[in-house]
């Protein structure tokens, strides 16, 4: 009798301890691969924007960055992307010259046919960056409309 009463309760202990380990697991999982996974690129611009916030803060208190230092940081990120912007306006001419006189080329490869799919296929592609850079860019413009509120409001 005692040693079935034992085996009962190692028998529960041992299913209750399993539960708390896959549990454990299954944590560990979702917030490794799940939640910290690398943005889609055909996630929407604001879940990517969301995505790129919230691993600038780990990073930031990874480093143990203060309130102000956050802001410095905050404010020297904000210039380069400026900075990274105004030489793509200046190199952005030469890049679509070149990609261009490359698409000219593949074209004088392909027959009719497939000329007619690739001048498809290249329009749904720009279509799609273009939207891309639409989102991105009402993202950032957001984004910098609530860093000046949040600014003005100290």
């Amino acid at each position: 009798m005692i040693a079935r009463s034992f085996k009962a309760k190692a028998l529960v202990f041992v299913i209750f301890f399993l539960g708390i380990a896959t549990g454990v697991l299954v944590a560990n999982f979702y917030t490794t691969r799940v939640v910290s996974a690398p943005a889609l690129p055909n996630a929407p611009a604001a879940d990517r924007a969301q995505r790129a916030q919230r691993d600038i803060n780990k990073f930031y208190d990874y480093l143990g960055l203060n309130q102000a230092q956050r802001e410095q940081m905050h404010k020297i990120g904000e210039e380069t992307r400026r900075e990274f912007q105004d030489l793509r306006k200046e190199t952005q001419p030469r890049f679509e010259a070149i990609q261009e006189a490359s698409r000219v080329k593949i074209r004088t490869v392909l027959n009719d046919e497939q000329r007619k799919k690739y001048d498809e296929f290249r329009q749904k592609m720009d279509e799609r960056r273009r939207n891309r850079e639409r989102e991105l860019n009402k993202n950032r413009d957001n984004s910098s409309s609530s860093d000046q509120e949040k600014n003005s409001n100290k």
